[in-house]
């Protein structure tokens, strides 16, 4: 599948922008602007609470007992993981614009590659490149900067161990961060979101569930416990406090694939004949850098050893194909994605051991598969 930009978290976090009259980097998302009108007016706050890696098709079957009566299917983005995603939330930017575009990323800015929730190389310590990274990597402009701009409150509630994240730094400057500590924390103070009196946008976001997803899988009888607490309480308590004036979205930056053991690949040093540096991206997405001459090489042997399994593009023509979206080129996106991108299909996993100590998880996302790529939006 390919990501539908027009009706996609970028579409609608741009039609937020509109509403609070701010600049908005796509004017050409006029589905979305007119579904989400009506929701929108009479509406002064805004509330969005993102679950991360809550797929559309999972949520449906979840609500067969949850019983919310108002949701869209929105499209998500390339690659679908939460670096790419919820940049793109908190920039209002395809992947192609705010370059930030998987988990494991080539920096040419350091001549590295890193994890880039935590500014890590993958497996090793998070202190090793965080100052460094602070300097040498700017920083996105960001949707809490252009609401401000007009006037409006714009913050994000978040986990307290993620606040002061590598990737937080680059895509929240001069948002009003809030944090919460646990589960029952989190319910607490987006009830005081509702008591308190302020015009204006602010993200909630639930990372917790996809780590679960992670470790068990979202098949698990676990994920599908969380899930469901999770949105059976927002439910609650959006219900009992919320106000004329506040309208709530609750949504997701990318769904999750169960992957068994049998379909995970372990590479390592035999990919070395033929890449520059290790692949980046997910598990479910890597970029190669091929070495001079060794790039049908690189295809022969995985169409030799694991048909069936996957999809070698030209990172080229996923970005002349709308993949990462639409808009002016990051200045370091063609540096960021390689010479090939491949693309797992159905329920299957490439993992790259860049240490030997690498999970051995059971959920997985990057890929191109439905339950990855749409997820809900969910109206109250």
């Amino acid at each position: 599948m390919k990501p539908d930009y027009k009706n996609s978290i970028v579409a609608f976090v741009n039609v937020l922008l509109s509403k609070f009259k701010s600049e908005v980097i796509h004017e050409e998302f006029n589905d979305m602007k007119d579904l989400l009108a009506p929701e929108l007016e009479g509406a002064d706050k805004i509330i969005v609470l993102i679950i991360d890696s809550l797929g559309y098709n999972k949520f449906l079957t979840l609500n067969e007992k949850l019983k919310f009566e108002k949701y869209y299917k929105l499209s998500s983005v390339f690659p679908t993981t939460t670096v790419s995603a919820i940049t793109s939330y908190m920039t209002g930017l395809t992947p192609q614009e705010h370059g930030l575009l998987g988990y494991i990323q080539f920096l040419r800015e350091l001549g590295t590659i890193l994890n880039m929730i935590d500014f890590s190389y993958p497996g090793m310590s998070s202190t090793s490149f965080d100052t460094l990274i602070k300097r040498k990597i700017k920083r996105l402009p960001n949707v809490f900067q252009k609401i401000k701009k007009e006037g409006y409150y714009a913050g994000i509630l978040t986990g307290s161990n993620i606040a002061n994240s590598g990737l937080s730094f680059l895509i929240q400057k001069d948002a009003n961060v809030l944090t919460y500590y646990t589960l029952g924390d989190m319910f607490a103070t987006i009830s005081k979101l509702f008591q308190k009196e302020f015009k204006g946008l602010v993200y909630v976001y639930y990372g917790m569930l996809d780590g679960l997803g992670h470790k068990k899988g979202p098949d698990s009888y676990s994920y599908e416990t969380e899930a469901e607490y999770i949105l059976r309480e927002l439910k609650r308590i959006i219900e009992l406090q919320k106000g004329k004036n506040t309208r709530v979205f609750i949504t997701a930056d990318h769904g999750m694939v169960q992957i068994p053991r049998n379909k995970n690949v372990f590479l390592g040093d035999e990919l070395r004949k033929f890449l520059r540096i290790p692949p980046t991206g997910e598990m479910r997405m890597m970029y190669l850098y091929t070495k001079v001459g060794k790039k049908q090489q690189l295809v022969d042997y995985f169409n030799d050893n694991f048909k069936n399994r996957f999809e070698l593009i030209s990172s080229k023509e996923a970005l002349a194909e709308g993949y990462f979206g639409i808009g002016k080129l990051h200045p370091e996106t063609l540096n960021r994605i390689g010479d090939l991108v491949l693309v797992t299909k159905e329920n299957y996993a490439f993992t790259y051991l860049y240490t030997g100590g690498e999970d051995k998880l059971e959920g997985m996302h990057g890929a191109l598969t439905e339950e990855e790529l749409y997820v809900p939006l969910i109206v109250l």
